[in-house]
């Protein structure tokens, strides 16, 4: 059996679980052909309590790069298409080059719609896109005017601070998200800290800006962009999760148990990641029994399997604990989940050990 440290290593590997901070370099890389796939995700967006005012655009953002993006019909209904390539045989042509995806990558990919007015939901899906057609479900949008429900539900709360931001600085931040999607960061950091100087409240800018500096690996500087971002709006949930993501990245797991504990307390049936992040911290940290009431939580409530690596984690648990048929079945769970996952070989060796071990416990008590 591999050690313990080498598992959660592989595990707890940034660019598996935190797609965000990963450098998804294109595969297109001069002289070089690529065999692609395409696939077509289709859902549709639902906006609480109202009809869609206008088209919104629906964007698939993988490591922290929008890598395809089409608009919606009025009525929330949207069509995606992408690519999936093996990185062999015939190139493809410029548009394709876009939304390009390598089957490994695809797990760090997030679906989300971009409307004035509103917050979408951030949907990460535990398939990967095959050839022909996929159904995604639906992506709620909520509104951010007036209404009292975002005040108490940390998923979408409302930076009242961000939106009266003047003007001019509401341009600025426009002119950085756009900055952002086309993968200029310094230019998108300069948009942000311009929006910034004319509106310090802006915890939104704030928060964008700790974004992009995550995503240059300036973690100094975004640890202090997500601290004045709940600075000046302290019902900013995503304030406390970015430095969550951060914590996880660079494996500093008490922080990430201090930050996640925030979270799981003010949502507790908000997100299945926070659970996720809450339980990776204590495996890591050696308290087991915290570790696995977190993720039998985080279970409970990913209904859809949007974080598949918490049946990985949990047979982890499980088999630190010894109980090597259960901790088997949730590790045999992940591979189903995710077949083509970086870390489906070490789960794999890890299935086998566990099986081993269980035949064997069997075979002392016959």
């Amino acid at each position: 059996m591999k050690s313990t440290r080498w598992i959660t290593a592989v595990i707890f590997s940034p660019t598996l679980l935190f797609g965000q901070f990963s450098s998804m370099n294109s595969p297109l890389q001069a002289g070089h052909q690529v065999n692609s796939e395409p696939a077509v995700l289709n859902g549709k967006l639902v906006a609480e309590g109202s009809s869609l005012p206008e088209p919104a655009n629906v964007l698939l953002e993988c490591g922290n790069q929008v890598r395809a993006h089409e608009y919606s019909d009025t009525k929330g209904n949207f069509t995606l298409r992408v690519y999936v390539t093996d990185q062999s045989g015939p190139g493809i042509d410029a548009k394709e080059q876009e939304s390009l995806l390598s089957r490994q990558d695809w797990m760090d990919c997030e679906l989300y719609a971009d409307i004035p007015g509103y917050r979408s939901e951030r949907l990460r899906l535990a398939e990967k896109p095959a050839r022909g057609s996929m159904d995604v479900g639906s992506i709620a949008l909520h509104s951010m005017a007036h209404d009292p429900a975002l005040s108490s539900d940390p998923r979408f709360t409302v930076s009242v601070a961000s939106l009266a931001a003047p003007d001019k600085a509401r341009k600025a931040f426009a002119k950085g998200e756009q900055e952002v999607r086309k993968g200029r960061w310094q230019a998108a950091c300069d948009y942000f800290k311009r929006a910034i100087e004319m509106y310090p409240r802006y915890a939104l800018a704030w928060l964008e800006l700790g974004r992009v500096q995550a995503r240059e690996n300036s973690f100094v500087e975004a640890h202090e962009s997500f601290r004045q971002a709940v600075t000046q709006d302290s019902k900013l949930t995503d304030g406390y999760v970015e430095p969550a993501r951060v914590a996880a990245q660079q494996q500093n797991w008490k922080e990430l148990a201090d930050v996640s504990d925030r979270l799981v307390q003010a949502g507790p049936d908000s997100s299945p990641e926070y659970w996720f992040l809450n339980s990776a911290a204590y495996y890591n940290l050696g308290d087991m029994k915290q570790a696995e009431s977190s993720v039998t939580r985080g279970l409970r409530i990913d209904l859809r399997h949007q974080i598949v690596q918490m049946e990985y984690l949990y047979g982890l648990i499980l088999g630190s604990k010894k109980d090597y048929k259960s901790a088997a079945e949730r590790v045999s769970n992940y591979l189903r989940l995710a077949p083509n996952s970086k870390d489906a070989p070490a789960a794999r060796q890890t299935l086998a050990d566990y099986q081993q071990r269980a035949q064997m416990a069997d075979a002392e008590l016959n």
